[in-house]
């Protein structure tokens, strides 16, 4: 995709671009210290940006790594999920914050008790950052179809890259 395939989202005093293809859907409870957006793209994968206030994730957290691990590790106890596989960890620098980037695989069990024996396989990736500028902390991860586009990783970045908390 090229920057001109990319819009702006602006709300709250942080930006990030995202694929002109998808629709935005903010929470109608979202304020400037607590909320979320989807970006819903035509396929149904999605990508989510939360935020809630620092002070809360620095009670539990004495880093962004253990905040990132700790998600990993709900996702991993989470009653519909039957293995979680790591494909990769990073460390990036998004609007001069250090930011952990995961990327994941995910066998689900869908819904129901009678298929349980299936599981669908997911990827998600997930970035997480503390903004001391701002007093927030976001987290940018995403929901995949069990077929993604082939560059969904490239996409995920350039969002990503484009992303400004204060």
């Amino acid at each position: 995709m090229s920057s001109e395939d990319f819009e702006k989202f602006s709300v709250y005093g942080f930006s990030i671009d995202y694929p002109s293809t998808c629709y935005v859907e903010l929470s109608p409870k979202s304020r400037r210290e607590v909320g979320d957006v989807v970006f819903h793209f035509p396929n149904k994968d999605k990508v989510y940006v939360t935020w809630e206030g620092l002070e809360k994730a620095r009670k539990k957290f004495r880093t962004v790594d253990e905040q990132a691990e700790h998600s990993i590790n709900q996702v991993t106890k989470s009653t519909s999920v039957r293995r979680v596989e790591r494909l990769s960890r990073d460390s990036l620098t998004i609007n001069s914050h250090k930011a952990v980037y995961n990327r994941l695989k995910l066998d689900e069990i869908p819904a129901g008790f009678l298929l349980r024996t299936k599981s669908t396989t997911h990827e998600t990736h997930s970035v997480h950052l503390h903004c001391e500028n701002s007093s927030r902390f976001f987290v940018i991860y995403s929901l995949l179809s069990s077929n993604p586009p082939e560059n969904f990783q490239s996409i995920m970045m350039s969002i990503v890259n484009s992303f400004r908390c204060h």
